[in-house]
């Protein structure tokens, strides 16, 4: 789930930074100009997402659930006719296809410039809901400060709380 629930503020004008997750697209970045900032890519352990599997006792058809309101619902039939085979989980919600990824770095950038990183590889929370999940923030302002970008992460700016 790719949830965009967070109260990111975007100031017009920014240049936009782009993200190179793979070995491929770094070296083509590369080739092009851009100075990459490889990173690891390293999952946060706040970082997630729970479920849980009901099963019909007499169908034998599951469904996953990531609500805990959906356990006690009719949705999937009379309440007695399901079970939970798999209790609630919490998990890391995504999958990245490289375990590096890099930010492209204009040659024109200006140290002390302001920009917006367009896909975070760091994981920050973008949003928190009471059930216990916890998103992570898509994109973010940084600035440049002459070899690297210092994120301006406010969790009062760009983290959203809901209830539910």
């Amino acid at each position: 789930m790719d949830f965009n629930w967070h109260k990111n503020v975007v100031k017009t004008g920014l240049r936009i930074i782009k993200t190179a997750r793979t070995v491929d697209t770094i070296n083509q970045a590369a080739r092009e100009g851009f100075s990459p900032i490889v990173k690891k890519v390293e999952p946060s352990a706040e970082i997630r997402s729970k479920f849980a599997v009901m099963q019909n006792k007499s169908t034998k058809e599951i469904n996953m659930i990531g609500d805990f309101r959906a356990k006690n619902s009719t949705l999937f039939g009379p309440k007695d006719s399901c079970e939970m085979i798999i209790d609630w989980t919490f998990y890391y919600p995504h999958k990245f296809e490289s375990p590096i990824a890099a930010y492209l770095v204009p040659e024109d950038i200006e140290v002390g410039e302001r920009v917006m990183l367009e896909d975070l590889i760091e994981d920050y929370i973008g949003s928190r809901w009471n059930q216990g999940d916890t998103f992570r923030l898509k994109s973010c302002e940084a600035i440049w400060n002459g070899e690297a970008f210092e994120i301006q992460y406010d969790p009062e700016q760009n983290c959203q709380s809901f209830m539910g």
